[in-house]
């Protein structure tokens, strides 16, 4: 409503003096309002999806037949180690290499655009370690998958566990 008063009082008072700008300074701004408003709609009426997971599963993985999911290629760039700790682009390798998916289906890519070493080597470790993570969170269904996060949680894993006379 407001935005209409604006824009209606903007086109009813041009500026005679300088018309050329006035006429371009509305239409911008008649450009402005109606792309926010059309920015808006998706928060007035969010939509939520929902996968179903065991449906997918019925459709596309049957018994005795190859998996009919398709192929998934995600990349991960990365440039300074400086800027962006390695850690993190180990972290994230190894949650996409550890996605419920079909293994074969699954390719990860890491793009280096600074050509440091030290990504090369962290990278290279983490390719023997996700050959003991990846195995490990699917067998026991960890979540979150990236290392950092998960052994960074609050977890007591003895609890229950340990005699209370044992740990003083």
């Amino acid at each position: 409503v407001v935005l209409g008063f604006f824009l209606r009082y903007r086109i009813l008072n041009p500026v005679p003096d300088a018309y050329a700008l006035w006429l371009v300074s509305v239409i911008c701004e008649i450009w402005f309002a109606l792309s926010w408003i059309l920015d808006q709609f998706p928060k007035w009426l969010p939509i939520n999806r929902e996968t179903y997971l065991d449906r997918l599963s019925l459709r596309f993985e049957k018994e005795g037949e190859p998996s009919k999911l398709g192929s998934v290629d995600i990349y991960v760039s990365t440039v300074d180690p400086m800027k962006e700790p390695p850690i993190v682009t180990v972290n994230t390798v190894l949650s996409i290499l550890s996605v419920d998916y079909p293994v074969e289906k699954v390719s990860c890519y890491v793009s280096d655009d600074g050509a440091a070493m030290l990504t090369f080597e962290a990278l290279s470790e983490t390719s023997d370690f996700a050959r003991k993570w990846v195995p490990f969170c699917k067998k026991f269904t960890i979540e979150p998958r990236a290392p950092e996060m998960y052994f960074a949680q609050k977890i007591d894993y003895l609890k229950d566990k340990v005699q209370p006379s044992f740990v003083k």
